[in-house]
This record gives structure tokens, sequence and C-alpha cells, in this order.
């Protein structure tokens, strides 16, 4: 009798999603309009609902930040950022230099970015954070819509920020690569 040797399967690893094909994948109609997604380190990611506090902060931050900004800097607001091969972001605010097109903005020419947050507060403390500081992003700030207080990180390492600080409602807000661009939450209506 003869029995047939048959290797098990390889255990595999999960199989990640490009940003080409993640585009391609939009353009299809493969997921709905109204799907919050990103594109992170390859898996697609459902994104948090953004509630009223979240909404009239970025408001108030987008009039602002059009009053204040330097010539020779451009921000764009939740525009799709593609920051590597296999990651695409949302992030509430991008500031990076005029000289590129939102669509050749590398992590390292990026000079400030923002995530709001109220209900993904966690996530943008941690999973984005993480990834922001593997992609070396310099100055990612997170801004607590609810409690208005915001989590500064600079330093990017790949393990994770070097520098952390939780700034109040009432400090002025400085960014490290915009010196003359400046926030102070509490000047912002509730």
């Amino acid at each position: 009798m003869n029995l047939a040797f048959v290797e098990p399967p390889q255990e595999v690893g999960p199989r990640l999603i490009t940003v080409e094909e993640f585009d391609q994948m939009s353009e299809l109609g493969i997921f709905a309009e109204e799907e919050r997604l990103e594109l992170v380190e390859g898996m697609i990611l459902q994104m948090s609902a953004k509630g009223v506090p979240h909404e009239w902060l970025k408001t108030q931050l987008n009039r602002h930040f059009g009053r204040l900004t330097p010539d020779g800097v451009q921000y764009t607001q939740e525009a799709g950022w593609r920051a590597d091969r296999y990651t695409y972001l949302e992030p509430d605010f991008l500031f990076y230099p005029a000289t590129l097109r939102i669509d050749a903005v590398p992590p390292s020419a990026s000079l400030l970015i923002i995530e709001l947050a109220s209900s993904s507060l966690s996530y943008d403390l941690g999973r984005k954070a993480s990834l922001y500081a593997k992609l070396g992003v310099r100055d990612y700030w997170v801004i607590d819509a609810d409690r208005r207080r915001t989590h500064v990180h600079r330093d990017p390492r790949p393990e994770g920020y070097g520098e952390i600080r939780i700034a109040m409602e009432g400090e002025t807000l400085r960014p490290l690569l915009i010196p003359d661009l400046h926030v102070t939450l509490a000047d912002m209506p509730a």
C-alpha cells in the first residue's frame, strides 16, 4: 500500500494591501462613499465616527490656521496622504512645504501633523503615534477635542517618540518646524 504524503500548508502572514491597490479598490466602488477608511501598514482600518466637538474644533482651527500660516507653508485637512507604499492616511491637518504637492509629501518633509480626537483618542495616542514615529514625522499633535489638551510628540524613533508632553488648553503651542505659527486652544470658541 502506497500512501501519498501531503505536506501541511505553510502558515503565512496576512496579505498586505498597497496604496495603489487601495486606490484601485476605491475607484471600483468596493468601499461605500461614506466609509471612513485608512490603510495602515497594509491593513484597511475603519475609522471611528467624528463627533460634534471634533468637527467644531476642526472648523475653528481651520479658520485660525488660514489666517496665520506663513508663506512657504501649505496645509490641508483630511486629504488622502500616501505616506509610503502601504500607508494611506487622512490626518485632520497636514502641514508641509508649499513647494510640494499633497501627493508628493514624504513623511520626512511633513512640518506638522495634527489629529483631533474624541472617540479615537487611544488609537491616535497609541497605534497612530507609533506609526507616525516609525515614518519619521517630527512633530505630531493629538488634540483631545473634549478636554482641550494637546499631546505633543517629537523626536521620532523606530520604537516611538522620544519626547511626549501634554499641553493644557491655556498654553500657546508653536510647531517645531513652523515657529511663526501658534495656537492657544483657550482662544478657540467652545
